[in-house]
């Protein structure tokens, strides 16, 4: 029995979700071999096969990937447009809504969420790049290797969080950034998914 590696699976499941959210139809085999650098397209199609085998997605009647049970669904959330947060130095919180957009909760899940626009590079290792579009769940406390945005004092910031020995470390994942050490900071989420700039 083939190993499956469930990283690998994960990360063609977001990159189908957004691929279908930014373009409105599901990418081929070819396009998913490309993104995640694969040699081979049978890969590709062994693990469509375990994400249809799992419920995650379905295929369309000439054997692609069908786009309706992602994004026909009926129950969507509310999500505001709030600014921009930077991934680099923590730059001015801006809390004005630029606009509002429905987001399928079968692909984002329920519950209370907010957009924000990234700017910067220093979360390019977690995937994030400048012009991406967060998905951020609003919530006020954070557990040690999530990637969260953070306020500290009016400037707000994205990193991974971890809290050990009394202190607060917010650690951006590029390595010619420095960690940003504080002993307290408000959580304004936890960014669960991000959306490539087009």
């Amino acid at each position: 029995m083939k190993v499956i590696d469930e990283t690998l699976l994960e990360k063609m499941l977001d990159y189908i979700k957004t691929y279908q959210i930014s373009y409105g139809q599901s990418p081929t085999y070819r396009n998913i071999m490309k993104h995640m650098s694969l040699k081979s397209s049978s890969i590709v199609y062994r693990y469509v096969e375990i994400l249809c085998e799992r419920g995650m997605l379905d295929k369309d009647e000439f054997g692609g990937i069908d786009i309706s049970s992602n994004l026909s669904c009926d129950e969507t959330i509310i999500a505001p447009i709030v600014g921009t947060v930077t991934c680099g130095a923590p730059i001015l919180a801006q809390e004005n809504i630029e606009g509002i957009l429905k987001l399928p909760s079968s692909i984002f899940g329920k519950g209370e969420k907010f957009l924000l626009h990234a700017e910067g590079d220093s979360m390019i290792d977690a995937g994030i790049q400048s012009g991406d579009m967060l998905v951020v769940r609003k919530c006020e406390t954070a557990e040690n290797g999530q990637i969260v945005v953070a306020l500290i004092d009016d400037s707000a910031t994205v990193k991974t969080f971890y809290k050990k020995n009394g202190y607060v470390l917010l650690h951006p994942e590029n390595p010619k950034y420095d960690d940003i050490k504080v002993k307290n900071v408000q959580i304004l989420g936890i960014v669960e998914h991000y959306i490539h700039k087009i």
